[in-house]
């Protein structure tokens, strides 16, 4: 069963320790186990982009969707037995020791193809051709409509159809919802587990995509068709690759300088060279 591994602070963070960091030991036993589809860092979230359509305008913002410390900074998608396995891979993760890492299957259709996977088979070896974002689906109630209320440009197939045919969508998935979340840390070495949304946001990640584009701009082109614009809110976080088996504190130093700064371009100039293209 596949599962996405969700990695964030939390709300009792510890401070994070580059010369404990053993991600690299991690990566390796998941490979090795085959369990491992492709995970990757996200940039942090000065860099995210949030983007919604409200009474047929396009509303975009710098920064994440929520100001919760929830922000995500990495995720993984796996293929575990049961849950019980995906929460033993996720205790391991050293995000666990000083964060949190949020559990979450993906649904599963009843017409599925025998052994369809989220990820394509070889992906992770795979070499970028353009600039990857986590394209994050957010449901909020206080949206304009359901995405399932049969109006026009509210069919996700359509979406998932045009995206893959133009290339620019390379996987994604709808995650079963904040109830059938599990919650995994580690304290003195003890692993904690909570079921169940662990705030009362109205707002909660209803699913992604790994989209790959050009720029900013056809990322918020191609985000701005998703029915899920209008019933909901959608976040574009780029990617931030990085080599888990490097030494962690000479990382940490080098990407000091940035770390707080925002690299993206400015989410309205963005938007507006998106409109001039289209």
């Amino acid at each position: 069963m596949e599962y996405a591994l969700l990695y964030a602070e939390g709300t009792d963070a510890l401070p994070y320790v580059a010369a404990d960091d053993n991600v690299g030991d991690w990566v390796d036993e998941v490979v090795a186990s085959g369990v491992s589809e492709f995970g990757e860092r996200l940039r942090p979230e000065q860099d995210a982009t949030t983007l919604r359509v409200r009474g047929g305008e396009l509303l975009v913002s710098d920064g994440p969707f929520t100001e919760s410390k929830e922000s995500i900074g990495g995720f993984d998608v796996i293929d575990a037995r049961d849950l019980d396995e995906a929460i033993e891979i996720a205790s391991r993760h050293p995000v666990a020791s000083f964060g949190r890492v949020e559990v979450r299957p993906f649904v599963r259709w009843p017409d599925a193809e025998p052994g369809a996977r989220i990820v394509p088979a070889g992906f992770a070896e795979r070499e970028p051709v353009g600039k990857r974002y986590l394209l994050l689906v957010i449901a909020d109630p206080t949206g304009e409509r359901a995405a399932s209320d049969g109006a026009a440009g509210d069919d996700p197939e359509a979406w998932v159809t045009e995206m893959d045919g133009r290339g620019v969508r390379l996987f994604g998935e709808v995650l079963r919802g904040p109830e059938d979340a599990t919650f995994v840390r580690r304290r003195d070495g003890e692993v904690l587990v909570a079921d169940g949304p662990l705030t009362e946001a109205k707002e909660w990640i209803a699913g992604f995509d790994l989209l790959e584009v050009a720029d900013l701009a056809e990322a918020i082109e191609v985000a701005s068709k998703h029915p899920m614009a209008r019933g909901g809110a959608l976040e574009l976080r780029p990617l931030w690759p990085f080599d888990p088996h490097e030494d962690h504190v000479e990382r940490t130093e080098r990407e000091a300088a940035d770390v707080a700064v925002r690299l993206e371009p400015r989410a309205v100039d963005a938007a507006a060279l998106a409109g001039a293209r289209t």
